[in-house]
């Protein structure tokens, strides 16, 4: 029997939309393919794509890309400019470099934009209440500018008084510049921006929320970063919130770790943040680039990593400095789904006989995470890794400490989005009288913790198993 023309049109159609998505899913599964960092991650993207595209296409475009391409090119439109800043900050840089360095930094310098420097004054801040006294106090006594990057800005007590703060330094005529990330901080309003506009304060969301970046929300920015006339910068893991400072009802204190820098490093920091602000911009910021010398001569590396670097650098970061501990290796994390480098890193530090110890939370906000870790703390117990559960509060802290001189603090979670997928920033320390503060603070730690309890239950085991499956994308 014959079609008419309409009918002709209508079985057209009805078969046109599953073409497309197969087609598209076809595209996909060779972007995957191309770009893929993990065989584990490409192989659940490309059989995802290959015979479910209607549900993993979707999913693909939000969240399996791994490569940032619009800030890649973003820095490559701007090369002319950002790498004269960037070479003339090396040439500076040069004066400040520590001559007498240790071999475990030099694989590390080549991964940063600019070289370890010394003549910095480095502080150990262990709490909320430390950490925010010590920003409120370099914010009063700013002169020039404030840089104010960070992942989750609240409207709430702490989040108006940072608001207010930096108003108050605007109209005093000190240049300000707000950088805050669009998923991190959904929930800020938009008044609180507006109040800061009108004060003369410059606000950018990190990706610009119009539809060439619609499908880039996956990358964040968790960085959190304040810099202060280019001579003093605070870096590590606090948040702009109530909760940091015990101040929310029904919320435990969080247990979190920041570093004020003072000297030559600073400059590092504030090369990071020109870069992410470009990218939400378009425009390089003219900012005093002349270095600050402080009394103390503490060595500090400021690494920054996103998924716009050639290498994965905060995961060789990782790597490298667990692998070149010769007594210890200390670390607190949030998050802990390592890849598979960090993993083998873990292990060979255990069979070589050194004090591995990692402190995890006791309380999570990731079913999933939660039930991975399971799986990971089962395997590397059994090389001798001693694994405790904070219980004072709820630990939020990304600290790492290699035998008695380097301590690296930031904001990376030992998992696959801070390793991979987000925009992180840490500072290695080599100090022995930091690297004995940071002792004080891990075994005060661990005398409000309790070894992480073994698994019995078959179920449990088994759902843990399951969830490791998905460490690649979580």
């Amino acid at each position: 029997m014959a079609w008419t023309t309409a009918e002709f049109w209508i079985e057209g159609y009805k078969w046109a939309w599953p073409a497309l998505i197969y087609t598209l899913g076809l595209l996909a599964t060779i972007d995957a393919i191309w770009n893929g960092r993990t065989s584990q991650g490409t192989l659940a993207w490309v059989t995802g794509l290959t015979f479910i595209p209607f549900i993993a296409l979707p999913l693909y475009l939000f969240f399996g890309s791994r490569k940032f391409h619009g800030y890649r090119k973003a820095r490559k439109a701007s090369s002319k400019v950002l790498h004269k800043l960037h070479f003339e900050q090396k040439m500076c840089a040069e004066a400040f470099v520590s001559t007498n360095k240790s071999s475990a930094l030099i694989p590390l310098e080549a991964m940063s934009r600019l070289p370890q420097s010394e003549e910095n004054n480095v502080r150990l801040l262990i709490n909320g209440e430390q950490t925010f006294a010590h920003i409120f106090n370099a914010i009063e006594t700013a002169k020039h500018t404030i840089l104010v990057q960070f992942y989750i800005v609240n409207n709430d007590a702490l989040g108006r008084r940072l608001q207010q703060a930096l108003i108050a330094k605007a109209q005093q005529g000190v240049k300000v510049y707000f950088l805050y990330d669009e998923i991190g901080s959904a929930w800020l309003r938009s008044q609180y921006l507006v109040e800061m506009r009108k004060a003369g304060i410059e606000c950018s969301r990190f990706n610009p929320r119009n539809i060439k970046h619609r499908l880039q929300l996956n990358f964040r920015n968790h960085r959190k970063l304040v810099v202060v006339d280019g001579r003093t910068c605070f870096i590590g893991g606090h948040n702009v919130g109530d909760e940091y400072l015990g101040c929310t009802p029904n919320v435990d204190l969080w247990r979190d770790t920041h570093l004020q820098i003072d000297g030559p490093a600073t400059l590092a920091a504030q090369l990071s943040f020109v870069e992410d602000w470009y990218w939400a911009q378009r425009t390089v910021l003219n900012l005093d680039w002349q270095a600050y010398r402080s009394k103390e001569n503490m060595k500090a590396l400021i690494i920054p990593s996103g998924p716009s670097d050639t290498i994965e650098t905060m995961s060789l970061s990782f790597v490298h400095l667990i692998l070149s501990a010769k007594r210890r290796v200390w670390i607190a994390t949030p998050y802990f789904v390592p890849d598979l480098n960090v993993v083998g890193a873990l292990q060979l530090a255990a069979l070589k006989g050194l004090d591995v110890r990692i402190l995890l939370p006791d309380k999570h906000d990731n079913f999933i995470i939660s039930l991975a870790t399971r799986n990971y703390v089962s395997e590397l117990r059994k090389l001798g890794i001693h694994f405790s559960q904070y219980r004072l509060g709820l630990l939020h802290q990304k600290t790492m400490l290699i035998d008695n001189d380097l301590s690296y603090i930031g904001s990376a979670n030992l998992d696959n989005r801070s390793l991979r997928i987000n925009f992180e920033l840490n500072a290695l320390i080599e100090c022995n009288k930091l690297g004995k503060e940071v002792e004080t603070m891990f075994l005060h730690d661990f005398s409000h913790s309790i070894t992480y309890p073994k698994e019995h239950n078959f179920l449990v085991t088994l759902a843990s198993k399951a969830a490791r499956l998905f460490s690649p994308i979580l």
